[in-house]
């Protein structure tokens, strides 16, 4: 059988509960939709981690965030590889396209790609029309957070970069979901309206919008109606996402590239709006953050509308790979993780899903604490938070020895902890985790990265980091 092409799809920030395939009222996301229909849809499928590096580290090596060690401010450790080099070695044509530094040469998921993109760059000082053009879309609105160009360099390579008598692998990494909140036009407002925005102090909103850790630093709270506005952008920015990769699979299709292709599209985690108490990707493992959408279109070996209600992680993503394209048997990668395929099977045996919040705080909020509140919420983010969990039951434990229980099917909103009503799935699950903890090497890198490159700091600022 010729091995397939292989296409991952990587959305930043991307809550599962807010794509209309996952039961969104909604319907904003038609083209992912349409995705989900043509191959499998996972409906328990999880991060391992709340942010960007140690969630599409566990995706590109099929291990989990202390076993990679892409924690922190560390870079992936050589002598750990990842799928991309597994491909690159075995005779694919490897290319990724990211619009987020930490998911690139900073942390080092750079490496195994022949070609590599880090869009979030920019245009280089000679190309001098291009930053014109631009710079006019940002003033007229039109401009997005690289979804554009992301995809007009992925049709100029696949028309004249590609080598084609290689099979290809397309790391693609979107970011448009992650604050700030401003789609281009006409995306912009198509939910929050005038009438809307003439009822909210919109200035309190774009501020939050612009960097949700403000809630934790500013002290803010958010009305109801005010979380519903907010909802509101986040929603435009995933609908505009949805025409953008609506585009790429078109082009994927007009090209005939698609149907001998295998294509995972999924996201690194969710975002909190309010549930809990909470905003933004950090010091969390509620649903909201870590419940991840998964589809997997495979027409070779995956039929149209199938649903699995199978746990599946990202660490399930490399050995999906390696086996579509017959890596598993000639290489000795181990990880974690088992192929997707495996749990679309009748007879798939039930497993436990861990996930990792490793206890730091962001660069944006540490340069913000003070005397009034700055113990508090220090507390809270370096309050480490581990997840275990099956199909209906989760249990979160922190580094004070609290523990939260939750039947996620009868209370999806996480509201009744149930560790003394049922101490018999307590014990359980608390023991899964504790073998698991016990289990997993816990590696740190040797080298860490920094952000004193002027362009990069100007690229975390945007996205709220700094």
């Amino acid at each position: 059988m010729k091995r397939p092409n292989v296409i991952l799809i990587s959305i930043d920030t991307l809550r599962a509960d807010h794509l209309s395939c996952y039961g969104y009222k909604r319907p904003i996301t038609p083209n992912i939709d349409r995705l989900a229909g043509e191959g499998a849809l996972f409906t328990n499928a999880y991060s391992t981690a709340v942010w960007t590096p140690p969630a599409h580290a566990s995706m590109l090596t099929g291990l989990y965030p202390c076993q990679h060690g892409v924690v922190h401010q560390n870079k992936l450790r050589s002598d750990i590889p990842t799928v991309a080099e597994h491909l690159q070695r075995n005779g694919y044509h490897t290319a990724g396209f990211v619009n987020n530094s930490q998911v690139g040469n900073l942390v080092g998921l750079n490496r195994g790609h022949d070609d590599f993109y880090e869009v979030w760059q920019g245009f280089s000082k000679n190309q001098i029309f291009k930053r014109m053009a631009n710079k006019a879309r940002q003033f007229s609105g039109s401009s997005d957070h690289g979804a554009s160009e992301t995809n007009n360099l992925i049709f100029r390579w696949l028309k004249g970069g590609w080598n084609r008598e290689k099979p290809f692998y397309l790391f693609i990494h979107y970011i448009d979901a992650h604050n700030p909140l401003k789609a281009p036009r006409p995306f912009r407002f198509k939910y929050l309206t005038k009438k809307m925005r003439s009822q909210i102090d919109m200035a309190k909103i774009q501020k939050v919008a612009d960097n949700p850790l403000v809630c934790f630093t500013d002290g803010l709270e958010l009305t109801e109606t005010e979380i519903h506005a907010l909802t509101c952008l986040y929603d435009e920015e995933i609908n505009y996402l949805d025409y953008k990769i609506g585009e790429l699979v078109d082009h994927l299709k007009k090209r005939n590239l698609l149907e001998d292709s295998l294509l995972i599209l999924t996201a690194d985690h969710g975002e909190h709006l309010g549930e809990h108490g909470m905003y933004s990707h950090v010091a969390s493992l509620y649903e909201p953050i870590v419940h991840i959408p998964l589809i997997l279109r495979y027409p070779a070996v995956v039929k149209p509308e199938t649903v699995s209600h199978q746990p599946v992680q990202h660490i399930d993503i490399f050995p999906t790979i390696l086996e579509s394209t017959d890596l598993d048997k000639r290489n000795s990668a181990t990880g974690t993780g088992r192929s997707l395929f495996k749990s679309l099977e009748k007879n798939a045996v039930a497993r436990t899903l861990f996930a990792e919040w490793e206890g730091r705080i962001p660069h944006f909020v540490r340069d913000r604490l003070n005397d009034k509140n700055g113990e508090r919420i220090e507390q809270k983010f370096t309050n480490k938070l581990w997840m275990s969990r099956t199909s209906d039951y989760k249990l979160i434990a922190d580094s004070r020895d609290q523990f939260e229980l939750y039947n996620t099917k009868n209370d999806p909103d996480e509201q009744m902890n149930l560790c003394e009503k049922e101490p018999t799935k307590f014990t359980k699950l608390r023991t899964a985790l504790e073998s698991w903890r016990d289990s997993t090497t816990r590696e740190q890198t040797s080298e860490s990265y920094d952000y004193s490159e002027e362009t990069l700091k100007k690229h975390l600022k945007a996205l709220g980091y700094l």
